[in-house]
C-alpha cells in the first residue's frame, strides 16, 4: 500500500507531502491545478520515464520519494527475496532528476537503477490512464488473469504442464547438443573402427617387435654365427694343430695347482676356483657346439620375419613407437568408440522419451484448454454484468482462446501447435460497445469513456485474480456523468474494499464515495506558482464537492454535496 508521497522541485511543486490511507482515496481540484503532477511524480518514483523538464524552474534537481508497506502483498517474504531487499515492512523508492537529465535511484537508501524501480513498482502499483499501455491492455497478461479465476484444478494442471514443458525443453536441448556434431561423430566412428580393425588384424603380442628384431639379426647372419660358434668351440675344447685347447691348458694348470696345494694349503682355494672355471669352460664349449649344430640358414623364415617387422613398423608410424604403445592406442580407440556409440543410443532414448512426453503433454494441454473455456464463460458473464451496471447494456466482452500452428510444436487434436509453459492457448480479451458490432481487442477501443468503464468493469470482475495492492485511476470519469458516474463511484468503492484505490476525478458523485479526499491546489507565492495538496473533511469536503457540482458553493450545490456524502455512508456533514 502507498503510504506517503514526497515531492521536491518537481514541475510546479516546490515541496509537497501527501499521505494516503487504505481503501478509497480521491484527488480533486480545478482543471490545471496540478493533479497530474502527483501522478507523474509517483510514476517517476516507480521507474517511469522522466526528463529534465520535470525539474522545477530555478532548481538544479527534482526529487520524489514514495513509501510503501509490503505486508499486504500475497507473498511479502518472496517479494523481498526476489528483489534482494533489506525491508521487512516499509519500502522507500526514491529518485533524483538533475538538469542534465540524469537520474539517481535508490531503494531503501541503496543505489539502484530505473529498471529495478520499475520491476518493484510494477508489483506494488498499477496506474490506469485513458490511453496508457496499462496492464490490462497487455495481451500477455490476459492468460494469467483468466487462469487466476480457473480454480485449483486449472492451477495444478498448468503447473504440471509447465513442468512437462521444462522437461521437454531440456530434452530438445540435449538432443540438439548431441546431434550438433552428428556428421563429425560419424566420421570419427568410421576412423576409429578402421584403426581398431587394422591393429586387431595384426594380432600383435606385447614385446613382439623386440623379439622379431633379434630373430631377424640371427637369421640374417646365420652362416657367420654357425662358423663362429664352431671356431670358438674348437678354441675352447679341440685346440688347433699343435696348439692345445683352452680346456686342456686350464685342466693342466688346475692339476699342477692341486699338486702345489700339498705343500701350501692356501693354494687349495685357488685350485678349486680354477676347477670351477674349467667346468664353466667345458659347459660353454658344449653349448656352443649344440648352438653351431642348431643354426641353419632359413631364407623363408627370414622373409617372414622381415615382412612381419615391416607391418609392425607401418603401424608404429601411425600409432606409437612400439607394440606396447600400439596396443594401448587400440584400447583407447575402443573406449572412444564405445562412448560415441553410446551417444547414438542416448539420442534414440531421448527421442523416445520426447515422443512419450509429447503425447502426455498433448492430452494435458487439451484438458487445460477445456478448463480455460469454462473459466472464460464465467469471466465474460461477470464483466458483461459489470458493464451493464455501468450503463453499457449492449456491451459484449469475449475471451478469445486460440492456438498457433507450429511445425516444431506438439500434436493436439490432429494439429501441430505451439507449446509454452502455460500450454497451447493464446488468450486475448475482446470488446464491443454496441449491439451488432464485432468484438475487437481492448487496445483498439477508441472512446475514452468506454475504455475507462471497460477497464473498471474488468478490474472489478477480476478483483480476486488481480492482487496489485494499489490501483490508480486517472481520468476514469472521462465522458460520463449522472447515473453512470454514481455507479462508477460505487464500483470503485467496492474495488477499494480489498485494496488501496487512488482516483483522480472531476465528478462529485465519485469523490463522495472516497475514504480520504485530497484537494490539489495551485497557489501563487511571490513571483512563483506552486502546488499544494491538503486533505479535506467535514464542511471543507462539502464545499469541495459543491464546487465540483456547479463551480461555486451555492446553497443548492452545498445541499446536494451533503446528500451525496450521506448516500455514500460517510456520515452527516456539518451544516
Amino acid at each position: 500500500m502507498l503510504h506517503e508521497l514526497h515531492i521536491e522541485d518537481f514541475a510546479l511543486a516546490s515541496r509537497v507531502d501527501v499521505e494516503f490511507s487504505p481503501g478509497f482515496n480521491v484527488l480533486t481540484g480545478e482543471t490545471g491545478a496540478g493533479k497530474s503532477i502527483l501522478i507523474d511524480a509517483l510514476q517517476a518514483a516507480l521507474g517511469g520515464r522522466v526528463g529534465n523538464d520535470a525539474v522545477r524552474q530555478g532548481s538544479e534537481r527534482a526529487r520524489v520519494e514514495a513509501s510503501f508497506s509490503i505486508d499486504d502483498l500475497a507473498d511479502p517474504a518472496g517479494f523481498v527475496e526476489t528483489h534482494d531487499l533489506d525491508a521487512e515492512d516499509l519500502l522507500i523508492l526514491s529518485r533524483e532528476i538533475s538538469l542534465e537529465g540524469r537520474s539517481k535511484c535508490r531503494i531503501n537508501g541503496r543505489l539502484a537503477n530505473a529498471a529495478q524501480l520499475a520491476a518493484i513498482g510494477g508489483e506494488l502499483v498499477e496506474v490506469h490512464g485513458q490511453h496508457d499501455a496499462q496492464a490490462l491492455l497487455a495481451v500477455r497478461r490476459h492468460l494469467d488473469l483468466l487462469d487466476a479465476l480457473g480454480g485449483e484444478e486449472l492451477k495444478a494442471l498448468r503447473e504440471t504442464v509447465a513442468a512437462g514443458v521444462a522437461r521437454r525443453r531440456a530434452l530438445l536441448g540435449e538432443i540438439a547438443r548431441l546431434e550438433e556434431g552428428e556428421r563429425e561423430r560419424a566420421r570419427k566412428e568410421d576412423l576409429l573402427r578402421y584403426q581398431i580393425g587394422e591393429i586387431a588384424a595384426a594380432n600383435l603380442e606385447p614385446g613382439e617387435d623386440a623379439a622379431l628384431e633379434n630373430e631377424r639379426l640371427r637369421l640374417a647372419h646365420a652362416e657367420r654365427l654357425a662358423l663362429g660358434a664352431r671356431e670358438v668351440y674348437a678354441a675352447l675344447y679341440e685346440g688347433e694343430g699343435d696348439r692345445p685347447s683352452a680346456v686342456d691348458l686350464v685342466g693342466a694348470a688346475c692339476e699342477r695347482l692341486r699338486t702345489l696345494a700339498d705343500y701350501d694349503r692356501a693354494l687349495a682355494v685357488h685350485a678349486e676356483e680354477l676347477g670351477a672355471a674349467l667346468a664353466s669352460l667345458q659347459e660353454v664349449a658344449r653349448t656352443l657346439r649344440r648352438y653351431g649344430e642348431g643354426v641353419s640358414v632359413d631364407p623363408e623364415r627370414l622373409a617372414e620375419v622381415e615382412e612381419r617387422l615391416e607391418l609392425i613398423n607401418k603401424l608404429k608410424r601411425k600409432y606409437g613407437d612400439g607394440v606396447d604403445e600400439i596396443l594401448a592406442f587400440m584400447e583407447q580407440a575402443r573406449r572412444e568408440l564405445e562412448e560415441l556409440e553410446s551417444q547414438s543410443e542416448r539420442i534414440a532414448a531421448l527421442k523416445a522419451e520426447l515422443a512419450d512426453l509429447d503425447r502426455v503433454l498433448g492430452g494435458q494441454a487439451s484438458q487445460l484448454s477445456r478448463l480455460r473455456e469454462q473459466a472464460a464463460r464465467a469471466v465474460c458473464a461477470k464483466v458483461e454484468s459489470r458493464l451493464a451496471y455501468l450503463q453499457m447494456p449492449d456491451a459484449r466482452f469475449v475471451v478469445s482462446i486460440a492456438r498457433r500452428d507450429d511445425p516444431d510444436g506438439i500434436e493436439v487434436d490432429g494439429r501441430k501447435v505451439r507449446l509454452g509453459p502455460a500450454g497451447i492457448d493464446q488468450v486475448e480479451f475482446l470488446f464491443s460497445a454496441n449491439r451488432g458490432e464485432e468484438p475487437r481487442p481492448l487496445a483498439k477501443i477508441a472512446s475514452g469513456g468506454e475504455l475507462s468503464r471497460v477497464m473498471l468493469a474488468i478490474k472489478a470482475a477480476l478483483a480476486e485474480a488481480e492482487r496489485t495492492p494499489t490501483l490508480i485511476f486517472d481520468e476514469v470519469d472521462a465522458g460520463i456523468g449522472g447515473e453512470t458516474a454514481r455507479r462508477v463511484g460505487e464500483t470503485l468503492a467496492e474495488l477499494a474494499r480489498g485494496r488501496q484505490v487512488l482516483v483522480v476525478t472531476h465528478l462529485a458523485q465519485i469523490a463522495a464515495k472516497a475514504d480520504r479526499h485530497l484537494v490539489v491546489e495551485k497557489r501563487a507565492e511571490g513571483q512563483r506558482t506552486t502546488v499544494r495538496v491538503r486533505p479535506v473533511d467535514g464542511e471543507e469536503r462539502v464545499r469541495e464537492l459543491a464546487r465540483m457540482l456547479d463551480g461555486t458553493a451555492t446553497g443548492a450545490s452545498l445541499e446536494h454535496a451533503r446528500e451525496l456524502l450521506a448516500l455514500a455512508g460517510k456520515g452527516k456533514a456539518a451544516s
